[in-house]
């Protein structure tokens, strides 16, 4: 019987990359070292945030090893996203993560021949928990990027019925009455995973306790106290943490696309260097940096 209890907030991490685009593996202790004593209990290897499509399968294999060694000092739990490649290289990976002792995995649908109906998209994700029969498996829903537009109640039933290690989601959605059926769906050991920093609290107030998404690399400890308002039923607090988050993400986001962003922004907050984006994105000009410091200066989110 495979057992899922994580729950909370979950980082998607970086891959850091040197200028001239190589994987940065010396950092990884150093930013994991980071995360947990910020609060976080578990991490996301190879999702949006980490760039792992753009990678070789050789190389998400490293990064995958160098996130694991620190689970030794750090305790964290490590789920790894196995998706985003051609199915064979999917299933390679979801072994390789059983084999060398990855808590839990999240896979992609097909991102080419993509599944159009419940049934095929079941049928996908089973390829995957076959390969690691041993793991907790979640599917990743993310239709804005994906454009796999299924409905997540149906296919979560459906997958619950068949799939025995199927254990859940993570709802990379801005529709949350859809969500609230996603939760109604799940089983008492099956867990849903926002994937909307800016709709945490909301969310929370919905009963969504756990959530996967970018900002928490950057913000760890106002993300918390935004699920810790909610649950202490403080819901003006929760709605004025809600929008220091928010606010904070909107200082990148009118300087280009999602991961060259962050990437800069965890530099700016943290002084941990993530690097460049790999390619075909391309990195931040200085002068945009200067306007996500300037911004979260006023935020007082940053020196």
């Amino acid at each position: 019987m495979v057992s899922f209890n994580v729950t909370g907030l979950m980082p998607p991490v970086f891959t850091p990359l040197n200028d001239d685009l190589t994987i940065n593996y010396d950092i990884i202790p150093a930013y994991a070292k980071f995360l947990v004593d910020s609060g976080i209990k578990a991490v996301l290897v190879g999702g949006t945030t980490g760039e792992h499509m753009t990678l070789s399968l050789e190389d998400r294999k490293k990064v995958i090893d160098a996130w694991l060694k620190t689970k030794k000092t750090t305790g964290l739990h490590i789920q790894v996203q196995v998706g985003g490649a051609p199915l064979s290289d999917a299933v390679n990976l979801a072994s390789y993560c059983q084999k060398i002792g990855v808590d839990s995995l999240l896979t992609l649908p097909e991102l080419y021949f993509k599944p159009a109906t419940v049934e095929e998209l079941v049928f996908y994700v089973a390829q995957i928990a076959k390969a690691a029969p041993k793991l907790p498996v979640l599917y990743y829903h993310i239709p804005r990027m994906s454009k796999v537009e299924i409905s997540m109640p149906a296919f979560v039933t459906a997958a619950t019925a068949s799939i025995p290690n199927f254990k859940g989601l993570k709802f990379t959605s801005n529709d949350l009455s859809e969500g609230a059926q996603v939760l109604r769906a799940l089983k008492n050991d099956q867990e849903m995973f926002l994937g909307g920093d800016s709709l945490l609290a909301p969310a929370a107030l919905l009963g969504v306790r756990s959530s996967i998404g970018t900002s928490y690399n950057l913000f760890p400890r106002l993300a918390q106290e935004i699920l810790d308002a909610v649950a202490n039923n403080e819901v003006l607090k929760a709605r004025a943490l809600q929008e220091k988050l928010s606010l904070a993400i909107e200082a990148h986001t009118s300087e280009g696309p999602w991961v060259p962003i962050m990437k800069a922004g965890m530099e700016i907050v943290t002084g941990i260097k993530m690097g460049p984006p790999a390619l075909p994105q391309r990195p931040l000009s200085a002068e945009a940096k200067q306007r996500i410091q300037a911004r979260l200066r006023t935020l007082g989110l940053c020196n």
